[in-house]
């Protein structure tokens, strides 16, 4: 129903559009329409039922348009997009509680960026496609089947002729003169390569909605489709030489570069360039080598850090016994937090968490664990080779494991969701890595300050994902600025944070591979110094408690931690660009 809805309003007046859309919103609307921000209820429902029909009909349209590089696809959302701004535009801002203002910013920021990244995708898509001769015809043949569900059948077996002909007499692509033009060619030869796996899809479900229900379209189309599929899978494999081979070792992606670079650091509203972002990253560095030094020398290992880390990487269980001991890991946890009154964790969220092993393909993109309402679990399994179970083992030893169980359960990414699905869970549509991976490093940040670590060991193992932390900013931006190899980024991992070099490889083909934005390596250690920030500012300033603190974060919703700063201190929007929050200096 609310999709029929907003879709009905876009042939509306802007006028009558605007006062239909008000007049949905009519029962919350009294309640945050007020230019008194100090009245703001703490449950104001803010925009709302605006962004949940917004979020509910934009995936509606993402369903119904799926063809691979389609121009009507894209043109279809923009306008959704701009007809949504528009909107929004009409609202006067300034009349609506500080929770109201904060919904329009996160909306009209979000709108911004669907925009802008969206005229960079139809650039990228553009240089594909170069590379797929006859492909936009076989999109356009999809655009019509899902517009019509009808075909003619001798038509569509010529176009499939056509096609299959056109991929057989194309030249293969030139040889790239420069390094710089060996990348943008490799770059568009990934994304051809997606776009191919795509359309394979879509044509699949093309054709077997008329093969055998059509009998014209079976006897004219069956012998000529089969042609072009094993064209296309050809084509693809050329294609997938030229991104990078087919080693599956080897870790292929797409650098974004500067421009996107800036759009990608506006949308999560940090007012930093790259290069500001690595200084902050050397500086936390700095931090971690000093106290990296100070465990060392406790240890008896003096200056040589590296001997260090190698006692701690020994320290790791016999096979079988690794689920015991995160189930320990996850019970302390909790009880430290329960002890310190530092954040509430109710009972339900506590009982219903759950523990999986990861697969050995899993733990080629993920060697160490992944949380949420499901704890994974990397530890080696039988098929591994003797290399691969030591570094799985090493890497997932008791206390880096110690350093990470509370990041992926309690007080980490568990409780971050169980709290989501019950507080403004309409924000999910503004999900940030900045707040969820910031949240989760800077409870590391927390708890090394509340010394739970028990020992040196535990310190170093501490210390381990603190320096990975620092080194994610370097190496993601790196790469994807284009100053990085991945190759380069594994050695920097193994160099400078003490990393096994197969884990190593792991964490950045997850990071250029795995399907995270280009800034989400970096959101940890940015987002936990976001928060940290705003402690200082709200928890040692004695404005809030520590357990106040954490649970109207949590109550909040997964946003731009500048905009949760501007919900807990309760600033108009229209007072303080929140964006411009200069949150390290």
């Amino acid at each position: 129903m609310a999709t029929r809805f907003a879709l009905g309003l876009m042939g509306a007046g802007r006028k009558t559009r605007l006062a239909i859309l008000l007049c949905s919103l009519c029962t919350p609307l009294p309640a945050y329409l007020t230019t008194d921000a100090s009245a703001a209820d703490p449950v104001d429902p803010g925009l709302a039922t605006f962004i949940e029909r917004f979020s509910t009909d934009r995936e509606a349209l993402r369903f119904k348009y799926r063809e691979p590089l389609s121009t009507v696809r894209k043109e279809r959302l923009q306008e959704f997009y701009r007809v949504h701004q528009a909107d929004l535009q009409s609202l006067d801002a300034e009349k609506l509680s500080v929770a109201g203002q904060v919904d329009h910013r996160l909306l009209s920021n979000e709108l911004e960026y669907l925009l802008r990244t969206a005229q960079l995708d139809n650039q990228r898509d553009a240089l594909a496609l170069q590379l797929l001769p006859g492909v936009s015809t076989l999109v356009e043949l999809l655009e019509q089947h899902e517009k019509t569900h009808e075909v003619a059948p001798k038509d569509t077996a010529e176009l499939f002729v056509r096609v299959r002909q056109v991929m057989l007499d194309s030249p293969e692509p030139q040889s790239a003169k420069s390094n710089n033009e060996n990348a943008e060619v490799q770059a568009s030869a990934v994304r051809a390569v997606e776009a191919i796996d795509s359309l394979l899809r879509r044509l699949h479900a093309f054709h077997v909605f008329y093969d055998g229900y059509d009998p014209s379209y079976s006897w004219w189309c069956k012998i000529p489709y089969e042609q072009l599929i094993k064209q296309i899978r050809t084509t693809r494999e050329r294609l997938a030489k030229i991104a990078g081979g087919t080693d599956p070792d080897k870790i292929i992606g797409q650098p974004i570069g500067e421009e996107a670079m800036a759009i990608e650091l506006r949308h999560e509203m940090i007012p930093y360039s790259p290069a500001e972002l690595i200084e902050i990253a050397e500086r936390e560095f700095r931090w971690c080598d000093a106290q990296m030094l100070a465990a060392s020398q406790e240890m008896g290992f003096g200056d040589d850090w590296r001997a260090a880390m190698e006692a701690v990487k020994q320290r790791h269980v016999e096979p079988g016994k690794q689920p015991a001991m995160i189930r320990g890991l996850a019970e302390e946890a909790v009880q430290f937090l329960k002890d310190r009154q530092l954040v509430t964790v109710p009972p339900l969220c506590e009982e219903i968490w759950r523990m999986e092993m990861m697969t050995p393909e899993r733990q080629r993109l993920n060697p160490f664990f992944l949380g949420g309402d499901t704890i994974i679990v990397s530890y080696p399994t039988d098929t591994m080779t003797h290399e691969e179970k030591m570094m799985s083992m090493r890497g997932n030893n008791e206390h880096f494991a110690r350093a990470t169980v509370h990041h992926e359960l309690m007080p980490g990414h568990h409780l971050q969701m169980f709290m989501n699905d019950r507080y403004r869970p309409y924000r999910k549509a503004f999900n940030t890595p900045f707040w969820i991976e910031g949240w989760a490093l800077y409870w590391e940040m927390l708890l090394w300050d509340k010394d739970f670590a028990r020992s040196p060991e535990d310190r170093v193992g501490m210390l381990f994902w603190r320096k990975h932390r620092c080194a994610r900013i370097i190496f993601s931006l790196g790469y994807q600025l284009g100053r990085m190899t991945p190759e380069e980024c594994v050695d920097y991992l193994v160099d400078r944070v003490g990393h096994e070099r197969l884990n190593a490889a792991a964490e950045v083909r997850r990071s250029v591979m795995g399907g995270y934005g280009a800034l989400y390596q970096a959101a940890y250690m940015l987002g936990g110094l976001q928060i940290r920030a705003l402690r200082t500012e709200l928890v040692d300033s004695g404005k809030m408690t520590e357990m106040e603190f954490h649970d109207a974060i949590l109550q909040e919703g997964p946003i731009p931690i500048a905009m949760v700063r501007a919900m807990l201190t309760n600033t108009p929007l229209s007072q303080n660009d929140a964006s411009n929050w200069r949150f390290a200096d």
